[in-house]
């Protein structure tokens, strides 16, 4: 088993308002028009035609990143056991905040099973809607609602998953972090023993790191 997954992931994800990216974008963007009155509309299109391959060039680095995170998530389904009474009904994996990586799910797992368990995907937006599923995977702007999630699911056989520094600390499993400009995860095995999850060996030869 082979994944080479590379990337940029800075802090997960859409193209918003409240992106910091966006935010960095909106200011240069600002700043370009102001040269551009200093040096002349001739040359300031240039500029312009320059800050615009900027931003799709970030807007296509987010699209990506959103694909491997996508990728990772579906084929965790295959190297994690999940106990007996886990393994009736459907196979869901609930997404919190990330619509672009639900509906990046929702197109790898379509018609796919998880043994004889089709798979759900289901995208939610606060910690209440937040049920009982296989697979959890938090945001990184709703990563401040873990604690809440965590009291929620109990000692559930939930593999929870995060993209945000620390949050192995938190309680979550699995946590996708860059490292080398590359997109890696990093697993502690603890937080899988208490949802009563046992993984292959190979997820761990894998993982960037792995904490006991």
């Amino acid at each position: 088993m082979c994944w080479v997954i590379k990337g940029r992931m800075k802090s997960n994800s859409r193209l918003r308002n409240d992106n910091p990216v966006i935010k960095v974008l909106h200011v240069n963007k600002l700043r370009i028009r102001k040269h551009m009155m200093m040096i002349g509309y001739k040359d300031s299109r240039l500029h312009l035609s320059l800050f615009l391959l900027f931003f799709v060039f970030i807007a296509n680095g987010y699209a990506q990143e959103e694909k491997y995170i996508g990728l990772f998530v579906y084929n965790f389904t295959k190297y994690f056991d999940w106990p007996e009474s886990a393994k009736t009904g459907d196979f869901k994996i609930i997404v919190l905040g990330h619509p672009s990586v639900y509906e990046e799910l929702t197109r790898l797992c379509a018609g796919k099973k998880v043994g004889t368990q089709n798979i759900i995907i289901k995208n939610v937006n606060t910690a209440e809607e937040v049920g009982n599923c296989n697979i959890l995977f938090v945001g990184h702007w709703h990563s401040r609602l873990l604690p809440d999630i965590i009291t929620k699911m109990g000692n559930q056989p939930t593999l929870l998953i995060t993209e945000m520094e620390g949050m192995l600390d938190k309680g979550s499993a699995i946590n996708f972090v860059i490292r080398d400009g590359t997109i890696k995860f990093e697993l502690k095995s603890s937080n899988l023993q208490s949802h009563n999850l046992k993984t292959d060996q190979r997820i761990r030869e894998l993982a960037y790191k792995v904490i006991d």
